[in-house]
């Protein structure tokens, strides 16, 4: 059975994973995950040229072992990182890593996610979802099975660290999107929550209220408080559960995730296990046996 690697190049960390297509469906063999926080080395839009070694090292290290498994399609997708202005100098790198790069748009990144969390929640129709990821945030809407706006905006949880833990901007840059894309502008009881953010908070509060791919928007807002306020339980869960490499971006992350929350009146939000990887693989398959 053909196997793919798919590397996804982000703002906050690099993650190989390996996958073989089963009854339609992608089924993960290996994961590996490398926090390099991109993002940090970006100043006035050009990214240094440290930041693009760090990359580069991270991605011949997973084609060395995605060449050791005899895997033949070897695929990476470029999302907020390569939205820059030395952007042709980053993707030259990956390049010669062995990768195939392909650098995403905000529209692609977003349609992604999307397509991918089609697969964990098939039978959803109607709503609207959203990833919080390092550097950028994607809302999407959704209406009768088929995608309506597919949009990304530059604040991610790592962009979102740097500022107050209270900071207005997340609710600036919704109420912007909402302004230019109406779909967005909606209320809606149940949100889906896409990508590594939301499965992280998701984790945590598994520990604390035993859920599991459904969480109410007022158990991840006493969780952001708890954890904010060193409440000792709460405290000790975060460390258990969260990934330390996400440790110091997580409350700021999940601020964001309450906020879209809020601002859209939603109660529960749906945990999606698959997002962008999966719709990337799915779509980038689909394109090639069309050519």
């Amino acid at each position: 059975m053909t196997e793919y690697a798919i590397a996804d190049v982000g703002s906050n960390t690099i993650v190989l994973i390996t996958y073989e297509i089963r009854d339609s469906r992608p089924v993960q063999n290996i994961y590996r995950s490398t926090p390099v926080h991109l993002i940090d080395y970006v100043r006035d839009g050009v990214m240094s040229k440290e930041g693009i070694q760090k990359a580069a090292e991270v991605l011949r290290s997973y084609y060395a072992e995605a060449k050791a498994r005899n895997i033949k399609y070897c695929w990476a997708d470029i999302t907020e990182p390569c939205r820059i202005e030395n952007a042709n100098e980053l993707v030259s790198a990956l390049q010669e890593t062995g990768f195939e790069v392909f650098p995403l748009s905000g529209y692609e990144e977003a349609y992604y996610d999307y397509r991918g969390a089609c697969l964990s929640w098939p039978e959803l129709n109607d709503g609207i979802a959203f990833d919080v990821g390092g550097g950028s945030t994607e809302l999407i809407s959704f209406r009768n099975g088929e995608c309506v706006d597919a949009v990304s905006f530059h604040l991610g949880c790592v962009r979102l660290a740097h500022l107050p833990l209270d900071t207005e901007a997340c609710e600036t840059e919704i109420r912007k999107m909402q302004a230019m894309y109406p779909s967005l502008d909606t209320k809606v009881k149940t949100l889906v929550g896409i990508g590594g953010t939301v499965r992280a908070a998701a984790l945590a509060a598994s520990a604390i209220y035993g859920t599991k791919n459904i969480v109410k928007t007022e158990q991840f807002k006493e969780l952001f408080e708890k954890i904010r306020n060193k409440d000792p339980r709460f405290t000790e869960v975060f460390l258990k559960t969260v990934d330390p490499g996400r440790q110091p971006v997580f409350l700021s992350g999940l601020h964001m995730i309450l906020e879209i929350a809020r601002i859209m009146e939603a109660e529960e939000i749906l945990i999606s296990a698959t997002g962008i990887r999966e719709g990337f693989l799915l779509e980038t398959i689909r394109k090639q046996q069309a050519d």
